[in-house]
């Protein structure tokens, strides 16, 4: 293999690993934004606080806890902070204006980091795990197996999500949420049962990706404000209500990022992105992917 071959290979799977961080990420965002139409900019955050979780677990010297416990531990602090974040502060307001959902979740974001800040302070965190210190080679390209791990885990969140909102009671109830709310109050649903549980799920898969993607980078309190925007570029480019364009819009953005880092500049590489992101406004406002209510 050359060695432009290699290079160009390993800029790629930085990409999907790039992007696999932003699908997670937007997954629970979209998922909130399609069923119960709320843009929360304090998701990012969620990230943030479930990654400094897995900080504390991996640290604990009295028990020292199997990676796979760990995750497991992380998804449940994940939807944990999201549900307690919906009952305190969602739940009253959910029926306001999309401007009082904007001022509040925003507020929450302040109050998440600098909590963070006051208790873990600014420094960033390392979280180094089995797998990050596992080097495979697969194809010749030399990278960790929590790398390759993440691919995979993202796959089968996808998948799974699909036959879990088209095959089950719960899944089909939040597809009818996202597709007439006001109908599905009349015949006797619980709409804000359904946002509960919309927020949990979004919360695990929050929990998931920072359980997973944090020991590739450092931790620290305002690493979630970026993810949000990032996320919710996805979210527009792939078609606001369309949860699988926001998906290949995350890794879009992931893989266009990868290579403009390694080819022209990483400090320029999120103006790339969000230039993409403007540009697709200016040619297709729809997004990629068309617009499709509900999941």
């Amino acid at each position: 293999m050359s060695l432009q071959l290699e290079i160009f290979l390993e800029h790629l799977l930085n990409g999907l690993t790039l992007g696999g961080l932003y699908a997670l990420v937007t997954l629970g965002l979209a998922l909130t934004f399609t069923v119960i139409d709320i843009v929360n900019f304090a998701h990012g955050d969620l990230f943030m606080l479930a990654s400094y979780t897995l900080v504390v677990l991996t640290g604990l010297e009295a028990v020292s806890l199997p990676y796979p416990v760990i995750i497991l531990l992380v998804m449940l602090g994940g939807a944990f902070y999201a549900v307690v974040m919906e009952r305190v502060a969602i739940h009253p307001i959910i029926d306001k204006s999309w401007r009082t959902h904007a001022v509040t979740t925003l507020g929450l974001s302040i109050v998440f980091q600098n909590a963070a800040q006051l208790i873990f302070t600014t420094d960033p965190r390392q979280v180094p795990t089995p797998l990050t210190k596992t080097i495979l080679a697969p194809l010749g390209i030399r990278t960790s197996a929590q790398r390759l791990v993440i691919l995979l885990v993202v796959v089968i969140v996808f998948v799974g999500l699909q036959w879990f909102v088209r095959y089950t009671k719960l899944g089909k109830t939040m597809r009818a949420v996202s597709q007439n709310r006001d109908m599905c109050e009349v015949v006797g649903i619980n709409v804000r049962q359904v946002a509960l549980i919309t927020f949990g799920i979004g919360g695990a898969i929050t929990g998931l990706a920072a359980a997973l993607i944090a020991p590739l980078f450092s931790v620290y309190p305002t690493m979630g404000s970026l993810l949000t925007l990032r996320a919710l570029a996805a979210i527009v480019m792939g078609g606001m209500g369309h949860v699988n364009g926001a998906i290949y819009s995350a890794f879009i953005l992931g893989v266009i990022e990868s290579f403009f880092g390694g080819y022209v500049s990483f400090a320029y590489r999120s103006v790339i992105s969000f230039g993409l992101f403007i540009l697709v406004l200016f040619v297709r406002p729809r997004g990629l992917f068309g617009r499709r209510i509900g999941l």
